[in-house]
């Protein structure tokens, strides 16, 4: 079955790079865009379920929004991509994963795997770095 993820991330660019490799790791899935936290917010209320989540926020931050909450069905996987150091026993408790920019595609699509064990990973890729310059 197609993998929804969807991809929250302010820089356009790299969100078509993570998008990208999303699509590259699993061509069949549905990525959504999202630039910042009301439009996950709209998402998720409009009924949606995402299988994964890439979220450029701290913990904090989601918190105050109230997507913490929203998100804590443990069939949807969380990857942030700005969490606090001091918040990764946390991150980690809740089943969430974490990646710290700047980060390769390498990364990411290991991330990816850990987040959701079952695709086939493809080992080509055009994009060599995110979020670098």
């Amino acid at each position: 079955m197609p993998k929804t993820i969807l991809v929250q991330e302010p820089d356009v660019l790299i969100s078509l790079d993570l998008a990208q490799t999303v699509m590259e790791t699993w061509p069949d899935a549905r990525v959504i865009l999202c630039r910042d936290v009301p439009q996950i917010l709209a998402v998720l209320t409009e009924g949606q379920c995402p299988d994964l989540l890439i979220i450029r926020q701290s913990l904090r931050s989601l918190r105050g929004f109230g997507l913490a909450g929203l998100v804590q069905h443990p069939q949807v996987k969380v990857l942030l991509t700005a969490a606090d150091e001091d918040d990764a026993a946390e991150v980690a408790a809740l089943g969430w994963q974490s990646l710290d920019m700047p980060f390769f595609a390498a990364q990411v699509r290991d991330a990816l795997h850990g987040a959701c064990p079952e695709p086939r990973l493809r080992v080509e890729t055009h994009c060599n770095a995110i979020g670098l310059g």
